[in-house]
């Protein structure tokens, strides 16, 4: 009788702490952050950032909401937590785990917002070093490829490319992999001949030319893809309470998140947060699911 009893006492407690989440989940912004792909060096700033910016969030809403924000490591642990709506009624991921998990949480989710660097999605475009006489896809075979370690969909779109014309992954084309911290040392690892070829966003691309011009007698665009991908993407729960939903959506739209947060915006690459819908996603869900038909396939 006692066992059964303690049992029973341990239940309700249980039940208890999950009303108890569920409501703070209701009138709370409880955001998880997936912060893997980072050195430790760049993921502590990110982190001193978004801490600052959370206090900043409560004085912008006088305080009318608290506001949590946890960085893991793990994408499994933040969607089972977020989809299950026990801990997070939030979750800002990569747009690559986004797409391998999109059922589950497109199933759970109501708002859907991102951190862009212009109105439209981003274009990719496949850099080469000049002296690297890549005239073709072909020509990758046995060459030295830099990748951002924090964007996989840039690895995704070449991997798609050599699949569809040479069929095979790039891993087996190419000679050596360099995963760098940032768009920029892309680029710069071509103009110095340390990398043969790389993929970058047009738009970064675009701004380091602009800076220093004489990039384009030492690197050239390959390849172009469709303005269709996008790097972070943020979520709200289903059953988020409108008054959080509209509270966000607010500062949002008037450019308030913008502005008060530019600190964590530039330290991202100055983005831009903007709101979305599902059906945005489409052109790159379409990418995403050919890209893995491929992979069956080859």
């Amino acid at each position: 009788m006692k066992t059964r009893l303690i049992s029973l006492f341990i239940l309700l407690s249980l039940v208890a702490n999950f009303l108890k989440a569920n409501d703070y989940l209701d009138n709370n912004y409880s955001f998880g952050v997936i912060i893997s792909k980072y050195d430790k060096i760049r993921q502590n700033k990110i982190k001193s950032v978004v801490t600052r910016i959370s206090k900043q969030f409560q004085t912008l809403n006088e305080d009318n909401y608290f506001v949590d924000v946890t960085f893991l490591d793990d994408n499994k642990k933040l969607f089972d937590s977020y989809i299950n709506y026990s801990k997070y009624n939030s979750i800002i991921t990569y747009a690559s785990f986004y797409l391998r998990d999109r059922k589950r949480l497109k199933e759970s989710s109501q708002y859907y917002f991102t951190f862009d660097y212009n109105k439209e999605f981003q274009q990719y475009v496949l850099l080469v070093n000049n002296k690297s006489n890549i005239k073709s896809i072909r020509d990758l075979k046995g060459k030295n490829f830099s990748t951002f370690v924090a964007n996989d969909n840039y690895s995704d779109w070449l991997d798609y490319i050599t699949l569809k014309e040479l069929h095979k992954p790039y891993k087996q084309i190419v000679k050596n992999i360099k995963e760098v911290q940032s768009d920029s040392t892309l680029v710069l690892d071509l103009y110095f001949n340390k990398s043969d070829f790389s993929v970058i966003r047009k738009s970064a691309y675009n701004d380091i030319v602009a800076l220093n011009p004489a990039i384009k007698k030492r690197v050239s665009i390959l390849k172009e893809s469709k303005p269709i991908f996008l790097f972070g993407l943020g979520l709200m729960h289903k059953n988020v309470s409108k008054k959080i939903i509209n509270g966000f959506d607010k500062i949002v739209k008037d450019g308030t998140f913008d502005k008060d947060y530019q600190s964590l915006l530039e330290l991202l690459g100055n983005v831009k947060i903007k709101r979305i819908y599902p059906e945005d996603l489409f052109e790159l869900e379409k990418f995403y699911d050919e890209y893995i038909e491929l992979k069956r396939k080859y």
